[in-house]
């Protein structure tokens, strides 16, 4: 009888692991896969803030599963996964009980809002399409143009919470929307809007070098952006303003959410090891400690090749290396042959700007400027899924956006 799989989660590591059984099922593994994700399509979540801008169309960022795995012989199950027991090998969702000979769990991690109940009903994340297109939506909505030209009293403030990637992506694709709304150059901008970044911490970027963070720091300066660190929001007030911890009051304020992520209830209630941040505790294989035909790739493992000190950062690329290693770790178990430790290539990371900059270390050398903005689309364009997705986007980036959605 053929050993079973569930893979829970389409998204980069999910899709690699269904993709790579799919192949060694045509090549003799016995086995019957199966894959379970709450929403209809795979997300190509890093293009997310060129939502925002409307660089990107939204609907260039989905790709159907249902059809997708029709084509690779696996069955597809569309329902939201609730709790996960890896001893039983068991999986409740909202419309079944699932059990399974093998488990790779990729559920990737939601907006963390650190149990503030007021910033989750006041501040979307960046976690889906229907998010970014509120923004930007919102954004239209707060920024009224006529032919007098912007008053002060229709003056708005974006505000975005975090200082990290996502959050300079985020503020930088908010400037080109606003750029287009208002008819200025991003040197006027402030004339119509203020766009700030706040963090908490004591420095924006803390995960680039140095030189890479000065140079982007001066860049999104240049766009009309403003950076707060060592700040926090104190209070949304009744007129829509909100109080900063510095003191200053910001009117007509939208906020947008960028300060964390964290893995969904269902694995935050799995009664597995956890690593910082509430990652999946994984060995060198990406097995589950104490679970042997249970994995766990993409962001919710909190993998640690050998060699490193601190699990490797949220990236595609170890999105995409760890969901084929969990798979060919699961080919591998029904073999009977040991498995294989997890041993990704670092290609490096990029802070892509939307006005046509970026910074970031690519294959360990420091870039900033054109070269890896046109790298990131690039990569985008190449890990995206179908052909049609991948036409669409460089489509967008060639006619200069999408921006009636």
């Amino acid at each position: 009888m053929a050993a079973s799989v569930l893979v829970l989660g389409g998204g980069f590591a999910g899709l690699a692991a269904v993709r790579e059984l799919a192949r060694r099922v045509r090549a003799g593994l016995d086995v019957s896969v199966r894959l379970v994700d709450e929403r209809p399509y795979s997300l190509f979540s890093p293009m997310l803030p060129d939502v925002i801008s409307g660089r990107v169309s939204a609907d260039h960022l989905r790709y159907p599963l249902a059809p997708y795995c029709r084509w690779l012989g696996v069955e597809f199950i569309q329902a939201a996964v609730q709790e996960i027991s890896p001893g039983g090998g068991l999986v409740r969702t909202d419309r079944e009980v699932l059990d399974a000979d093998y488990m790779i769990v990729c559920l990737g991690c939601k907006t963390n809002y650190f149990g503030d109940e007021q910033m989750a009903a006041r501040a979307p994340g960046l976690k889906s399409v229907e998010e970014g297109l509120a923004i930007r939506a919102d954004a239209a909505r707060r920024v009224q143009c006529g032919a007098g030209g912007i008053t002060q009293r229709q003056r708005a403030h974006f505000v975005v919470v975090g200082g990290g990637y996502t959050g300079f992506e985020a503020a930088s694709h908010l400037a080109h929307l606003l750029r287009r709304l208002t008819g200025l150059p991003y040197g006027r901008l402030k004339e119509a809007c203020g766009i700030l970044i706040l963090e908490r911490g004591k420095e924006a970027l803390r995960n680039v070098s140095p030189a890479a963070r000065l140079w982007a720091l001066d860049l999104i300066r240049g766009y009309g952006l403003e950076v707060r660190t060592g700040v926090s929001i104190q209070a949304f007030e009744p007129d829509g303003s909100i109080r900063v911890s510095d003191g200053s009051v910001l009117g007509n304020a939208a906020v947008i959410w960028t300060a964390g992520v964290t893995p969904g209830p269902a694995v935050s209630r799995m009664e597995s090891a956890k690593a910082q941040g509430g990652r999946l505790a994984v060995d060198e294989s990406l097995r589950l400690p104490g679970a042997g035909a249970v994995f766990a790739a993409g962001d919710v493992a909190a993998a640690m090749p050998q060699g490193t000190e601190a699990p490797l950062r949220m990236a595609v690329q170890f999105s995409l290396a760890g969901g084929r290693c969990a798979a060919v770790n699961v080919a591998r178990a029904v073999e009977g042959r040991p498995p294989l430790p997890f041993r990704p290539a670092d290609l490096g990371y990029v802070v892509p700007l939307a006005p046509g900059h970026a910074a970031g270390m690519v294959l360990g050398r420091e870039l900033h400027g054109r070269l890896p903005y046109g790298l990131h689309y690039l990569m985008c364009i190449l890990r995206s899924w179908g052909w049609r997705n991948r036409a669409g986007v460089l489509g967008d980036l060639f006619t200069g956006g999408h921006y009636d959605e």
